[in-house]
């Protein structure tokens, strides 16, 4: 696990001098080591060379976030990663964690003294988001991907319904991703599993209403459910024979992909509940 690699640090509240910034009490935070000779070394002194470090590191750490949650990419207009899906997957939890651990330890040595109270403040609001990313680990939040009005079965039929769509590529790539989800659905699944593994207590209550959510899904036709929102208005530049193909494409991704990844994981659901409902519950 990454976890063992880092020592254990307890930020409490105070402001390391020279830095403009300060830690709030009770955050914990795993660094993995790190040569701080090196680091300083590397640390730009000047306001110029600082305020582009500052730059360069927020910018690293918000493309980052894009590339590994590609549906709010999409939702914003970014359009680069809209074949992809999210991995739910706990390895790619620990490398996501991994990575922003990475970017904690950039971003933590930049000096903000004589920066805007814009920067000073994006340097701070990043700082408390990364390290509450790290003291959330400790939770292990992967292991509850739904709640009982969130999560992939509720987001994936509104994200259909908001993309904007200007192009036969962005077709294309709207089908790559339909045929991607029975795979974050095995991983959501396998992630629920390992943490009834680990113990954890799935609501009854809960998991009921996603079942409904997962249901009302299932029982639609293709044509008439909220995957196919896209093929009830083309822009002008997709031709008559490509609108032809794209709806058929779409139409076999969710009968042959989306549908079934959803009655898959209704089962499992139905399963969970009966396990579940012999545990007491709070």
């Amino acid at each position: 696990m990454l976890f063992a690699a880092g020592a254990l640090v307890l930020a409490m509240l105070i402001s390391t001098p020279g830095h403009g910034q300060t830690f709030p009490k009770g955050t914990v935070v795993h660094y993995p080591p790190r040569n701080p000779v090196e680091q300083a070394a590397q640390t730009p002194t000047t306001l110029a060379g600082r305020k582009k470090a500052l730059a360069r590191v927020l910018g690293q750490i918000r493309e980052f976030r894009l590339k590994t949650d590609p549906e709010y990419a999409s939702l914003i207009g970014d359009k680069r990663y809209d074949a992809d899906l999210t991995d739910y997957s706990v390895t790619a939890y620990e490398q996501w964690l991994a990575r922003y651990n990475e970017f904690l330890l950039d971003l933590a040595p930049i000096d903000t003294t004589g920066m805007t109270a814009e920067e000073q403040a994006s340097k701070n609001k990043m700082m408390q988001w990364l390290m509450e990313q790290q003291e959330r680990a400790e939770s292990k939040p992967w292991q509850e991907p739904v709640t009982a009005d969130s999560g992939l079965p509720f987001e994936l039929p509104e994200l259909a319904t908001e993309l904007k769509f200007d192009s036969v590529k962005d077709y294309d790539d709207y089908i790559a991703r339909l045929e991607k989800i029975p795979t974050a659905f095995q991983q959501i699944t396998d992630d629920m599993t390992a943490g009834e593994l680990d113990g954890r207590s799935y609501s009854p209550a809960m998991l009921a209403k996603v079942l409904a959510q997962v249901k009302a899904v299932d029982s639609q036709k293709p044509e008439a459910s909220e995957f196919a929102a896209p093929l009830r208005h083309f822009p002008a530049s997709v031709s008559a024979a490509e609108q032809a193909r794209i709806q058929k494409a779409v139409l076999a991704a969710i009968a042959q992909s989306v549908f079934p990844a959803y009655e898959r994981f209704g089962r499992f659901l139905e399963g969970l509940m009966k396990t579940s409902q012999t545990k007491v519950h709070p």
